[in-house]
């Protein structure tokens, strides 16, 4: 059986409205239900593909308050220099308002979060696979939702937040996960580049970038067909 490695958030779903609510309200304070200013949501989705965990939304919206020439190069700036007791703060604000909604909003809260076709359609073949999610997502966040969509998988394949503090890293799980099972071949499907790059050295593992998800403006594209086809044939 194939091993696939998913990531969720930008492979699985889309999460942007989601994410975009919870760090304004850690961030401004703003009611999650406030009407959206569309113009500023728009440029916080442009640069999402530069945040892989939540805390790193804080420099996001620190930039957004501000008409900087070089978006990317600044917020390398500030995440390489950054103030933990700060963005731990508003982290822990988040990460509480995401529990909130969930336990007395759910209905709310999941409309926040759409899947793409791409979950679908790896939904009709997944009994033929072993897959892995692994996310820098809460791991009942990311349960409740297969649950909702009714792709069951074991808790135990669900690698998020909690579990992946151990490795550190992606690749150090992914790397360790495919010694201790002794996998032949396995394919890992992300759309951060630094993920991927990451687990390079990594035997018997084949890295693809889904390009719907969370990339640069420029390199956006829907292979997803391209993705289903590897995956079949690999």
């Amino acid at each position: 059986m194939k091993t696939i490695f998913l990531d969720f958030d930008g492979v699985l779903f889309d999460s942007v409205k989601e994410a975009y609510l919870l760090a304004r309200y850690a961030f401004y304070d703003i009611p999650i239900k406030d009407n959206i200013d569309y113009e500023h949501y728009q440029k916080f989705r442009k640069y999402r593909y530069l945040v892989t965990h939540s805390w790193q939304y804080y420099y996001i919206f620190k930039l957004l308050e501000n008409n900087v020439v070089d978006f990317e190069k600044e917020y390398y700036k500030l995440v390489n220099s950054r103030n933990k007791e700060m963005d731990n703060l508003f982290d822990e604000k988040y990460q509480k308002q995401r529990r909130f909604l969930i336990e007395y909003d759910y209905n709310y809260w999941k409309k926040l979060e759409q899947p793409y076709s791409f979950f679908y359609e790896i939904k009709k073949i997944k009994d033929t696979l072993d897959i892995v999610i692994l996310s820098t997502k809460n791991e009942f966040a990311i349960k409740n939702h297969l649950e909702d969509y009714e792709f069951n998988i074991t808790e135990e394949k669900i690698i998020g937040k909690e579990k992946l503090k151990k490795y550190q890293t992606k690749s150090n799980f992914i790397d360790t996960y495919i010694k201790a099972n002794n996998i032949k071949r396995a394919i890992f499907i992300d759309d951060s580049l630094d993920n991927l790059i990451e687990c390079k050295y990594i035997n018997n593992l084949k890295c693809l970038r889904a390009r719907w998800g969370y990339v640069e403006p420029q390199k956006q594209l829907d292979n997803s067909s391209y993705i289903l086809n590897q995956i079949k044939e690999f």
